[in-house]
């Protein structure tokens, strides 16, 4: 019995006016609408990520098979079912690329979406229902999890309260401030959309805990793709231009235009469990980690409960498919000499990681940046938010659990972060992230030492705590000064007001220091011939924060 079809139920979350109120919609309803809503508004970031991402597959698949008109490529052939035959020629793929840029600013020009995405989506209506015996939407059948699982035996059961992501409980630990109560297993409950939109976040997102795995699969077993991810992301004035600006519609690497786009609908569920060496982007952005199975006879009024088991993980040494991530080179270990996802770090504002999101000769950018630089003529003169988002997790290798969201975002001109000529706004930016870093953690650092020392105090904690206020401090008047760059703007004089902005707040709190000093800190400590107080050491600094700053 096939059940609640994502195209026609509403459980994609938005908002929908200025206001900020959120309603659910259906997939059509989306597609049709994205240019009213204003964003994806589901229970965390980290789940608006994941159906992003499951959006953007679906434009994928359907614009790389058909242009903004509607029309297939003339050297492509589809079936009836609108799936692509065979892959393209390589005579072919200068002609495609060029093609699928047009059909992009076809699509940016027109401002909503065409009629084609929801044709497509019709014609592959049986794979997008929630609860169905063959083709359940991201789960296997109940004939794919008997070859794991006695179902007759509660082993590989995830519970409601496991994989909704505000609560988290296990079946030992619990949630002291829940958003749902324990009693009569409530917070076990899940709607039928909460569902929905969980399961694609726990796709993306489990740990390692999970102890049984599909037996056909060798090697590493996977946690969710997302995981391992430093996300990175671009958001318009509404959700129909965030899905465009994250469209890498000609997107090549790893010859990822020489390839079928197939997202996991179009697959059988035995084949998902098998699929490893993905080799597209809609592929990718549809990836499982789990073989999850919901009973599609289940009561929504009981609570939820499901069977999984681990599936085999995608490779992720120099998987440049992967255009929404920051990228680190590991010099040691396992990854050695490939670039590795990274993720992003707790606590630390996304300027601070300036350098690896942007700029050629310090990591490699993600793609999702140099597609900015490749449609800024289309864009025109516009101001881009830079969204993060990552899952921090329990610091336990053998378990990963989830335990927090990192997000963050930067407001930016787009020709200023596209502009990389030597010279350009992007190294200036660069150099002023890290003349700023090296201010705080090394010059005004010293000075913490100093007075660490003075006070004979043996916590390390003391140093970072008083770095990290400092951060935290000037952290607004970064983001205000960097989203008030203009592409034409002197970038001396604009460097010069940072510097200044820099130089007074760093004082300020040195000086708070100063002011706050006790008599052991006025006294100090003898070092040889001379005694080190705070007012030395303060003096200290002074010195070097204004060489520092010239």
């Amino acid at each position: 019995m096939s059940r609640f079809n994502l195209l026609d139920e509403p459980w994609i979350s938005v908002v929908y006016d200025e206001r900020g109120h959120t309603k659910e919609v259906s997939f059509l309803e989306l597609f049709a609408n994205a240019h009213q809503y204003k964003d994806l508004a589901g229970d965390t970031k980290t789940q608006d990520f994941a159906v992003l991402r499951v959006l953007l597959a679906v434009l994928h698949t359907v614009f790389s098979r058909f242009d903004a008109d509607g029309k297939p490529y003339d050297y492509l052939e589809v079936d009836e079912q609108f799936r692509q035959v065979e892959a393209v020629e390589e005579e072919d793929i200068e002609d495609y690329e060029a093609d699928l840029y047009d059909t992009w600013v076809n699509l940016w020009e027109q401002g909503q979406f065409p009629d084609i995405v929801s044709q497509y989506l019709e014609k592959w209506r049986n794979r997008f229902y929630l609860f169905d015996e063959d083709y359940p939407f991201f789960q296997v059948r109940k004939e794919d999890i008997k070859t794991v699982l006695d179902l007759e035996k509660t082993s590989g059961t995830l519970y409601g309260k496991n994989i909704n992501r505000l609560i988290s409980e296990s079946e030992n630990t619990y949630s002291i401030f829940s958003p749902k109560y324990g009693v009569q297993k409530n917070n076990d409950l899940l709607t039928e959309s909460e569902m929905a939109r969980w399961l694609l976040t726990y796709q993306g997102y489990s740990g390692a805990g999970d102890k049984k795995k599909f037996t056909s699969q060798s090697g590493k077993h996977s946690i969710g793709w997302l995981y391992g991810l430093g996300g990175v992301y671009l958001c318009g004035n509404n959700l129909f231009e965030t899905l465009l600006f994250n469209f890498i519609l000609p997107y090549n690497e790893l010859d990822n235009l020489y390839h079928i786009q197939k997202p996991c609908w179009e697959f059988k569920s035995s084949e998902m469990i098998e699929l490893v060496n993905i080799d597209n982007i809609a592929s990718l952005y549809t990836v499982w980690s789990r073989g999850i199975y919901i009973n599609p006879k289940i009561d929504t009024t009981q609570p939820f409960s499901c069977r999984l088991a681990k599936i085999g993980k995608v490779n992720e040494q120099d998987n440049f498919l992967e255009p929404m991530s920051l990228w680190k080179y590991n010099k040691i270990g396992v990854n050695r000499n490939t670039f590795t996802p990274q993720k992003h770090i707790s606590n630390q504002a996304l300027w601070r990681s300036f350098g690896l999101l942007a700029v050629d000769n310090v990591a490699r950018k993600p793609g999702i940046i140099d597609w900015l630089r490749d449609i800024r003529e289309e864009l025109g003169n516009k101001n881009i938010i830079i969204s993060a988002v990552s899952m921090k997790d329990d610091d336990n290798v053998t378990s990963k659990v989830p335990t927090d969201e990192i997000i963050d975002s930067l407001s930016i001109n787009d020709f200023v972060v596209t502009d990389l000529e030597e010279g350009g706004w992007v190294p200036r930016i660069n150099d002023t992230v890290e003349e700023t870093k090296k201010v705080i953690s090394r010059t005004y650092k010293k000075y913490i030492d100093d007075i660490k020392e003075i006070r004979n105090i043996s916590s390390n904690s003391f140093t970072s705590q008083k770095v990290e206020e400092l951060y935290f401090k000037i952290d607004q008047p970064f983001r205000q000064w960097l989203a008030s760059i203009q592409h034409n703007d002197e970038k001396d004089v604009k460097v010069m007001d940072w510097r200044k902005t820099l130089k007074n707040l760093v004082e300020d709190e040195a000086k708070t220091l100063l002011s706050d000093g006790g008599n052991r800190d006025y006294i100090g400590i003898v070092e040889g011939k001379s005694v080190k107080n705070i007012a030395t050491a303060y003096n200290e600094f002074s010195y070097w924060l204004s060489q520092n700053l010239k």
